[in-house]
């Protein structure tokens, strides 16, 4: 014990590192999931992860200088309350509509006034070191016991909960559940064990205090803390990322056999002529014997009815057979089915906008076509676009219906058009369809594709 309270700067090396590798882990891990929701929050947290690191080695910078700089002072303490700031912000966000934005500026508005209140201060004399030591309690008792203490009461998993939902909530649930956690216990060791000051409970409960009961630094602690979030959160964005590729290959290999399957219907057709080419032969010669050997041509024109009757039947197979992997409900239900399960496999945003009412149902052969042009539009923005947020808008006219599917990735000149078919195939079924495509994209503005198809 004796070791660890005379080596807390080395802790709090470590206490600075520990949080410099939580912070670039999380931006590396979710720079790969750059377009997932989950991503975006944690980004939060990565920049309290570096302003907590620079928190913690501004102090020994200054001891192992041996100089006494007010500048470092207060520029420990302005990241101090930055960070503290992000990670209340890291907290809170799960737990408001993601429309209003107003808890933002509060939190903004916060830090302001604890800037300000520092300031005013200063000019009016006030010790600097009696500025530092408030500016310092107040912001871990006003933003980091909160913060911490939401995150672990059950912000993350309403977050984890709304952003991957309840088909995927099992698998990432508990790595976030280590995060929340291990914030809380930050809450307790970054929080409330601060500084000593004469009131209370910072004269009670401070960092000096808990060496003396412990005997044990509050940096390692911290660092321990640091430690605990890295892995639940480079463990939980990965194993969101092995579910998306998993889903996406799954998609891949729907499409490939959906091909293969029109491939075969094609090949049929081949098959079905030979068929009826052979019934024609038959009723042929049915016609030269009908006068001159009636029963021989009764006898041919049973075998070709047989005959043609076998290949309607194979025809209906086919068919049925062929038809597989798309919903067979009507326009709307099914195109929503299609979205939710998107964006519980690919955690993007998602809007599905309706517009006016169907005129009259379509052919279950022609919804067929829709759906795969919506489900190829939609595998393009999850595989290839980089997208964050995808919309598609159905919108019945007077004479058409119109098919509308946009994102906002980086557009179709950056696509690889070395891979697939896909907007071959959406081409394909457009023109089956009597139907116009327009597409309108630019390089980092998305893409809006447009399928209109008349009743």
């Amino acid at each position: 014990m004796l070791w660890l309270r005379e080596n807390q700067f080395v802790w709090a090396l470590v206490h600075g590192q520990t949080f410099f590798v939580m912070a670039l882990s999380i931006v590396l891990t979710a720079r790969r999931n750059v377009r997932l929701e989950v991503a975006h929050g944690l980004m939060l947290l990565a920049t309290f992860g570096f302003c907590e690191a620079l928190v913690a080695w501004i102090p020994v910078w200054i001891e192992l200088l041996g100089v006494s700089s007010p500048l470092l002072a207060w520029l420990r303490l302005l990241l101090l309350g930055i960070g503290y700031a992000f990670l209340l912000a890291f907290a809170l966000q799960p737990l408001v509509s993601s429309e209003g934005r107003q808890w933002r500026l509060w939190i903004g508005g916060g830090w302001a006034l604890w800037l300000t209140g520092m300031v005013a201060a200063y000019l009016a004399g006030v010790p600097l070191w009696h500025i530092l030591l408030g500016g310092e309690i107040v912001a871990r008792y006003g933003l980091v016991l909160p913060g911490g203490l939401v995150a672990a009461w059950g912000g993350l998993c309403s977050q984890v909960y709304w952003a991957v939902g309840r088909e995927r909530l099992s698998l990432i649930e508990p790595h976030m559940r280590v995060v929340g956690v291990a914030l809380g216990f930050f809450a307790f060791f970054g929080g409330l064990i601060g500084p000593a000051a004469h009131f209370f409970p910072a004269n009670w409960l401070n960092q000096e205090t808990f060496v003396q009961a412990t005997g044990v630094p509050v940096a390692l602690f911290r660092a321990l803390c640091g430690i605990a979030v890295t892995y639940g959160v480079v463990r939980a964005l990965g194993v969101v990322l092995n579910e998306i590729e998993l889903w996406l290959e799954n998609v891949e290999r729907m499409q490939a056999l959906t091909s293969e399957r029109e491939r075969i219907g094609r090949e049929l057709h081949d098959g079905t002529i030979q068929s009826i080419y052979a019934a024609g032969l038959m009723l042929e010669g049915a016609q030269h014997n009908i006068s001159g050997a009636p029963d021989v041509a009764s006898e041919q024109l049973e075998r070709a009815i047989g005959r043609l009757n076998l290949t309607i039947q194979d025809i209906r197979r086919y068919i049925f057979d062929l038809r597989g992997g798309m919903p067979d409900d009507d326009l709307e239900t099914g195109l929503e089915k299609m979205l939710k399960d998107f964006r519980v496999n690919t955690l993007l945003e998602t809007e599905f906008v309706v517009e006016g009412e169907e005129k009259s149902p379509l052919r279950a052969e022609r919804r067929q076509h829709i759906f795969q042009i919506a489900r190829e539009a939609l595998t393009n923005a999850a595989r290839h676009a980089q997208a964050r947020r995808v919309e598609v808008h159905l919108r019945y006219g007077l004479n058409a219906l119109q098919l509308r599917v946009s994102d906002d990735g980086i557009g179709l000149s950056a696509f690889p058009t070395n891979r697939g078919q896909g907007m071959r195939n959406i081409r394909e079924r457009t023109r089956l369809l009597d139907g116009m495509l327009d597409i309108a994209t630019a390089p980092d503005k998305g893409m809006t594709m447009i399928v209109t198809v008349p009743y």
